[in-house]
């Protein structure tokens, strides 16, 4: 097999999605019907179609977009990456996809998709041949958080929704196409994620001033800190070319922990714990409320995996946390001291 930096794997062409969708590799019966669960019910695969509609429209004409918007390289870059894709990188008859298809993800599959399912080939033989890794936490994490965090200043300005970045939760928010049934994969996949998103906060704050995401990336530090891993690794301060270093190698670390229910709990708690310092007045609204949106999805994503473990669920949890999140998600009239009742609300519950 030929080595992953090799240039015919680096020009190699793009087939199409419909090179993967035959009734027998991935549009067939169970077992075989990524293809299907991907186009049927996984919003990327109709990622460009609302380019054309509604807010799509009224963003366009802020940003001086004349035409069609799903013709523009400002929204097709994410919306239908592989509109960018040279016409010589495609195959002879070929047309690129539209959307979020499958080479958008995994890669060109020109070297690799006729025996990436050969059980006489290795995994790490198919990635040397251009199949991009995404089986590791890492991997997939950077392959998500270019479209799913970054927001250039002209977008957020002409009304594109902010973007945070949560692996786990949005993973399994589209029905997943695969099955992987290693122990501990919901704490791992959220923290790998933070941290790849902290990393990428840090890259973008190297160049720009920007209060909002100054507070955010803030809010990103507190949160991994309250681990014992994230304190030796994150400093608590503002070198954010540091920060991004250490943030990669916390990402590569996290991505590889096998977490234990105890563990999970225990920083469930820890979290929780968090409410006194939403009454610290010394900490300004702003980043209080960043604080409260990294916090709350770190709370149910570990809730989640301490459920599907076999932890044992108290029906007060659920009624608590929607509460919590309902108040953390009022971006316009946030209350701190609101937020910090329910969070100690969490924790009385987590010590029953």
């Amino acid at each position: 097999m030929r080595a992953a930096d090799d240039q015919s794997v680096a020009k190699a062409h793009f087939t199409g999605a419909q090179s993967c969708a035959s009734s027998s590799c991935h549009g067939g019966g169970a077992g075989h019907n990524e293809s299907l669960i991907f186009e049927r019910k996984d919003r990327h695969a109709v990622a460009a179609g609302i380019l054309a509609k509604g807010t799509s429209l009224r963003i366009a004409e802020a940003l001086g977009i004349t035409g069609d918007p799903s013709l523009s390289a400002q929204c097709t870059v994410c919306h239908s990456p592989m509109q960018a894709v040279p016409a010589e990188r495609l195959v002879k008859g070929f047309s690129a996809d539209r959307g979020v298809s499958c080479e958008s993800c995994h890669g060109a599959a020109e070297k690799w998709r006729l025996f990436h399912t050969r059980k006489d080939v290795t995994y790490q033989q198919i990635v040397g041949e251009g199949l991009r890794d995404m089986h590791e936490f890492y991997g997939r994490a950077n392959v998500c958080v270019a479209c799913h965090l970054n927001l250039d200043e002209p977008l957020r300005k002409a009304g594109h929704p902010e973007l945070h970045f949560e692996l786990d939760g949005q993973s399994l928010a589209q029905p997943p196409h695969y099955k992987d049934a290693r122990p501990s994969l919901g704490p791992r996949s959220w923290l790998t994620g933070q941290a790849v998103a902290l990393r990428e906060l840090s890259w973008k704050l190297k160049g720009e001033r920007n209060e909002e995401l100054a507070a955010r990336w803030k809010a990103l530090v507190w949160l991994l800190r309250k681990m014992e891993s994230g304190r030796k690794e994150l400093a608590d301060g503002g070198d954010f070319a540091a920060a991004e270093n250490a943030a990669d190698r916390f990402a590569r670390a996290a991505s590889r922990t096998v977490w234990t229910s105890s563990q999970v709990m225990a920083l469930l708690k820890e979290y929780a714990a968090a409410h006194a310092e939403f009454g610290d007045e010394k900490i300004a609204k702003l980043e209080h409320r960043r604080r409260a949106e990294v916090i709350m999805p770190a709370i149910s994503r570990l809730w989640a995996a301490w459920k599907k473990e076999g932890g044992v669920a108290s029906p007060d949890f659920e009624p608590a946390l929607d509460a919590a999140f309902r108040i953390a998600r009022d971006q316009e009239d946030f209350e701190p001291s609101k937020f910090a009742v329910a969070l100690q609300e969490l924790e009385k519950v987590l010590g029953r």
